[in-house]
């Protein structure tokens, strides 16, 4: 009679269970390592695309401000000549030409025409953590802010402006300030362009309406708030905001190896 044995399986060393859980172990931190690697160049990728999206904005904007602030140094300019004009003539039924000139200009009202659209992706989307630079994430939120200031000043300009123009209408007569107000005050703030009749009615007496005298105090009065404002817009948040954009597109340059 035969007799059948039953085989027995070897049983594993420990240190084979040890090493089968390193190899897993491994795989998964390597897998891991790789996934994170991958997400780190994605967001390096995705950085330096918005880096240069936004140096090319910003190069905008800088040039936006100088534009503004050339156009605000002009009505500056404007808005002294009328105040000189009311301090040294009696202008009750008439006033000299130059005084229909200046004010030809009061209509106008500069804004900035920012080039945001990475600016506002990057703040309302969160991508700013792209960007691992803490001092560079600062300065981005500071000139976004100086952005909202001087658009906030836009705005009460345009406001006082058409404050201004309403209350001018009462002063100047038609016939008159019709001419002047054809002038094309782009071309006249890089220098008055000749013109026979402008230039001739500049040189005249002009008669005001019949009401002026009543009117030019809160008019004058209105232009020197005014005055007062583009000269802070002027001479602070301009240069401030744009101080801020050379700042930044230096660090984005350098960092991101733009050109």
């Amino acid at each position: 009679m035969e007799v059948h044995h039953h085989s027995h399986t070897e049983r594993k060393k420990w240190t084979h269970y040890l090493w089968e859980f390193l190899m897993l172990f491994l795989a998964v931190f390597c897998g891991f390592l790789a996934e994170n690697q991958r997400e780190h160049f994605v967001e390096q990728k995705r950085a330096g695309e918005y880096a240069q999206t936004l140096v090319n904005d910003l190069r905008v904007d800088t040039s936006e401000i100088r534009r503004g602030k050339h156009w605000t140094e002009f009505m500056i300019a404007s808005i002294d000549s009328l105040s000189s004009i009311a301090a040294n003539d009696k202008l009750t039924k008439d006033a000299p030409g130059s005084f229909y000139y200046y004010s030809a200009f009061l209509y106008y009202a500069f804004i900035i025409d920012w080039s945001r659209s990475t600016l506002d992706q990057l703040i309302q989307s969160g991508s700013l953590r792209y960007f691992r630079n803490k001092e560079l994430v600062g300065l981005i939120n500071l000139y976004y802010y100086s952005q909202n200031i001087i658009n906030e000043q836009n705005h009460l300009d345009f406001i006082q402006r058409d404050k201004i123009t309403e209350i001018r209408n009462h002063i100047l007569q038609l016939r008159y300030y019709i001419t002047f107000g054809k002038l094309d005050m782009y071309m006249e703030e890089n220098g008055h362009q000749p013109s026979p009749l402008i230039d001739s009615l500049i040189t005249q007496r002009l008669p005001l309406q019949a009401d002026a005298e009543k009117e030019m105090d809160e008019f004058i009065n209105h232009l020197i708030d005014r005055r007062n404002r583009l000269e802070l817009v002027s001479q602070k948040y301009y240069p401030f905001a744009n101080d801020l954009a050379i700042k930044i597109i230096q660090i984005l340059t350098k960092e991101y190896h733009l050109k």
